[in-house]
């Protein structure tokens, strides 16, 4: 019985819920709206009991913004060389920048995302991006998907904030360690107001300690003395 009443509240629910992203999402990417199953589709996940999932269209979107991405800094960057343009083109379209990105653009507050279940929208809301634009790609086309995902990322993932991460000291360290095959940790205590203290260990022994303003300031703090300690030159 309460499974039933359960399913008769989902039904009348989603009506407005469906009206409420439709507009949200004509709103946001500056669209009309030719066939909103698409993204209705993009918006659920594989825990609903539904037997379509947006897994097929966060792997098409995935596809989709990996050419724009490619595409669009390949133009931006004609004398960056092929290493520096896939480290960028990763840092545009890594899971934790999606993520970033798509709360910034407000799609955890602005869209409904009732067939969800028991699930963090910050946690999936990476995932449920990539599917959107998967379903813009169908429904609007490549130059539409390519129009509104660059407008996306010059608001909320300026090319010059991944530039600047791209030579930070953490990521060259923690690159650096991946290829070495090293374990890298990092272990922060507060020292008071605004300022924090990490310490920095390499297979569990202690490299360097770095202190910030912030718990992410003092990680590169750390890792930049680490760098300098070690020698460790960046690789093209």
């Amino acid at each position: 019985m309460t499974k039933f009443l359960g399913r008769i509240k989902e039904f009348f629910q989603r009506p407005s819920s469906d009206s409420g992203n439709k507009r949200f999402l004509e709103k946001q990417f500056e669209i009309r709206i030719k066939d909103f199953q698409q993204y209705e589709l993009a918006l659920t996940h594989r825990s609903h009991t539904s037997e379509k999932d947006n897994e097929r269209l966060e792997l098409l979107g995935d596809a989709v913004l990996d050419l724009i991405v490619a595409d669009y800094i390949y133009r931006q960057f004609p004398e960056m060389d092929e290493g520096l343009l896939t480290k960028l083109k990763s840092k545009f379209i890594s899971r934790e920048n999606l993520i970033d990105i798509a709360r910034k653009e407000g799609l955890i507050e602005g869209l409904d995302l009732y067939k969800q279940k028991d699930l963090e929208q910050k946690v999936i809301i990476g995932n449920v991006l990539e599917a959107i634009f998967g379903a813009i790609y169908i429904d609007q086309g490549y130059d539409i998907a390519k129009d509104r995902a660059i407008n996306m990322f010059q608001r909320s993932s300026p090319v010059e904030h991944l530039l600047s991460d791209i030579h930070d000291p953490k990521s060259q360290l923690l690159e650096w360690a991946q290829k070495q095959k090293m374990a890298i940790r990092f272990a922060i205590d507060a020292k008071g107001r605004d300022r924090f203290e990490a310490r920095l260990y390499l297979d569990q022994e202690l490299i360097a300690t770095g202190t910030g303003k912030s718990k992410k300031k003092s990680e590169k703090d750390a890792a930049r003395i680490a760098i300098e300690r070690m020698n460790i030159v960046e690789e093209d």
